[in-house]
């Protein structure tokens, strides 16, 4: 399994790091209405042809090899979500339940890098805007 992430709020055609929006596959779909009980404008993200899991992971290996966090592909895509109030839920594998909720963009920012650098290189968040 792998780092799992979901959006909900407008989509936009237009976000920057390439990020594209994609429907979410039945797995998502299922943790989305269990989390917001509501799965309407629920998406997730593509960067490149690659799921968030890949962004993390590199951003775990490059934080190791001396880049700052703020410097990785994985933050400014964060960076990039957040600044469009878009709502994240992120968690690893099936363990959604529990998630810390965040009550700001550096919040998020702070708890995604402690999941990072923590030995379970796990990123659990949830972020609402309302």
């Amino acid at each position: 399994m792998s780092e799992c992430l979901i959006c909900k709020g407008k989509k936009l055609d237009n976000y920057k790091e390439g990020i594209v929006v994609v429907e979410l596959d039945s797995f998502l779909q299922k943790y989305a209405s269990l989390i917001w009980n509501d799965s309407s404008d629920v998406w997730t993200i593509k960067i490149a042809g690659k799921d968030i899991d890949f962004y993390l992971t590199k951003a775990q290996v490059d934080i190791q090899n001396g880049i700052a966090y703020e410097d990785t592909k994985f933050y400014l895509i964060m960076k990039e979500l957040l600044k469009n109030d878009v709502k994240i839920a992120m968690w690893y594998s099936e363990f959604y339940e529990d998630l810390p909720l965040c009550k700001g963009e550096i919040e998020v920012l702070k708890m995604c890098y402690e999941g990072i650098v923590d030995i379970s290189g796990m990123c659990e968040v949830y972020f609402k805007t309302d």
